[in-house]
């Protein structure tokens, strides 16, 4: 009888996306590793960088309903948040590039190397990454922009 290990748990949430993406990519003409490149690395990465403009996109609304100092500054440091995320996706856009098989190999390659180093397995740091890093930076993202459309008096 094979030993039970808690790392294996994460091969059920792992399969599942596997299967999602193997459903979504069937529904749109699409091979496992297409679909793989463009959800997880496009449509993703395209996600989290307009999350990460939104805030900035408050402010100047907000801005142009009162202007201050205030508004003024954290449009700057928002504007440089949100930039953050744009030219991160770049990078990972060019870092990425297609061929699709290419751009697939090259991701695996990465993922098995960042596990190799925190000596874990490709599933879970895949899971990490393109899963809970994923919803972790969009919910801070919709948060902040909550915040600042629902309590902006608070703030400044």
């Amino acid at each position: 009888m094979k030993k039970f290990r808690w790392i294996d748990l994460v091969l059920v949430p792992f399969g599942l996306c596997v299967l999602f993406l193997l459903l979504l990519g069937k529904l749109l003409g699409l091979t496992y590793k297409q679909i793989s490149v463009v959800f997880n690395l496009w449509v993703q990465g395209a996600v989290l960088a307009l999350s990460g403009l939104a805030p900035f996109g408050i402010v100047v609304y907000k801005m142009t309903e009162s202007f201050s100092t205030g508004w003024l500054v954290l449009s700057f440091i928002l504007a440089l948040y949100g930039t953050a995320y744009v030219f991160a996706f770049i990078i990972m856009v060019q870092h990425y590039r297609l061929p699709f098989d290419d751009a697939f190999n090259r991701c695996v390659w990465d993922l098995q190397k960042v596990a190799q180093k925190w000596h874990t397995t490709y599933q879970m740091v895949n899971l990490i990454i393109f899963v809970v890093l994923f919803l972790l930076l969009l919910s801070l993202n919709i948060a902040g922009g909550y915040l600042l459309l629902r309590y902006p008096a608070m703030l400044w």
